[in-house]
């Protein structure tokens, strides 16, 4: 039984019911600092033992790895996950000597119907699902 309260949203004959607190993964693969890939999969498996199964993530946290260590979790444990994810952050993926400065990667802000679609079947690749309950803009693309 779960032990965070949950939501209901939607219209009727459409509506979901997901925790009301969600898990924001972006640390999890790094983005302020150092990270354990083997604890942030233990993290990823205690939230949904305690019933947070909202979990937001990005295209572009850990330049990709976020999604997969997500879509890692969720193949061995899918249990009413509710995946949220971004795009619209374009950066260039340092490599392994990355030092945190992330104005040195940004590229740009991408919300063409081309790149959306793009961005969107990575997506469904690097999570390992067939579909994504919420896909959403991480930043207005002003063009």
């Amino acid at each position: 039984m779960s032990s965070i309260p949950t939501i209901e949203f939607g219209v009727p004959g459409d509506k979901i019911t997901v925790p009301r607190i969600g898990l924001g993964a972006m640390t999890l693969t790094g983005g302020y600092g150092s990270f354990d890939i083997v604890e942030s999969a233990a993290i990823l498996n205690r939230a949904i033992d305690i019933g947070c199964t909202f979990w937001d993530t990005a295209d572009s946290y850990g330049f990709g790895a976020n999604e997969k260590l997500l879509g890692s979790v969720l193949k061995q444990r899918s249990e009413n996950v509710f995946v949220a994810t971004k795009f619209g952050l374009i950066m260039e993926n340092p490599g392994p000597d990355f030092d945190g400065d992330f104005s040195k990667v940004f590229k740009g802000v991408g919300g063409s119907p081309e790149y959306v679609r793009k961005q969107f079947e990575k997506s469904i690749q690097s999570l390992g699902v067939d579909r994504i309950d919420l896909y959403y803009q991480h930043r207005v693309d002003p063009t």
